[in-house]
């Protein structure tokens, strides 16, 4: 009866080694910052002008820190305008550019979305739409939405003065692939076990 606890006992070791080397491979915390550039600009204000007025469109861009899998905000489009309300707002039109800058493990990525629509004060909207919508940097998967609203408010004060704001949202997943040297440590180890194992049945 001895043999058999002891067997099970190392099974049971053998079993929560295998649950440990698994573990080592999951999803961990992962700081990033974000840019944007609008290829009409080259940077990451850019403006379009009709005989109505102009509306400028400005990309402000967040650092944060996550676990991950996680929601994650990218960063902020935010639309003003001078053109007077009800008018015909200018053509958007170009690419936009979203950089990822990730801190650890350091790597850089980035997507390019298509923007489209016509963009004045409580008329017309514009969209940003990415083909691709994911990319991956050391292990961390960045991925935004295919399509976002850009507008501004339908109402408001100061004669078409208006400020609208549209928030890039997406996910984080992934993580660090354990470094190989613990992983081998680890196989020994477990390797070693089911030795040790193996010559106790023999020997019962």
């Amino acid at each position: 009866m001895s043999s058999i606890l002891k067997l099970s006992v190392m099974g049971a070791l053998l079993v929560a080694m295998a649950a440990l080397a698994t573990s080592e491979v999951r999803a961990d915390p992962v700081t990033f910052s974000t840019t944007g550039v609008f290829s009409v600009s080259g940077t990451n204000v850019v403006n379009f002008t009709n005989g109505n007025g102009t509306t400028t469109i400005t990309f402000n861009g967040t650092t944060d820190s996550v676990n991950t899998p996680a929601g994650a905000q990218f960063g902020d489009i935010v639309v003003t305008t001078t053109v007077p309300a009800n008018l015909l707002g200018p053509t958007i039109a170009g690419n936009f550019t979203l950089n990822f800058f990730q801190v650890s493990p350091a790597g850089t990525g980035s997507l390019v979305g298509t923007l489209s629509g016509q963009l004045g004060f409580n008329t017309g909207i514009a969209t940003l739409s990415f083909a691709t919508t994911s990319v991956t940097i050391n292990g961390f998967t960045y991925t935004v939405n295919p399509s976002y609203t850009i507008a501004l408010p339908v109402t408001g004060v100061g004669g078409g003065a208006g400020t609208g704001t549209t928030t890039l949202q997406g996910t984080i997943t992934g993580g660090n692939v354990p470094e190989p040297a613990s992983m081998f440590l680890m196989g020994t180890g477990i390797v070693g076990l089911a030795g040790a194992i193996r010559r106790k049945v023999k020997k019962s």
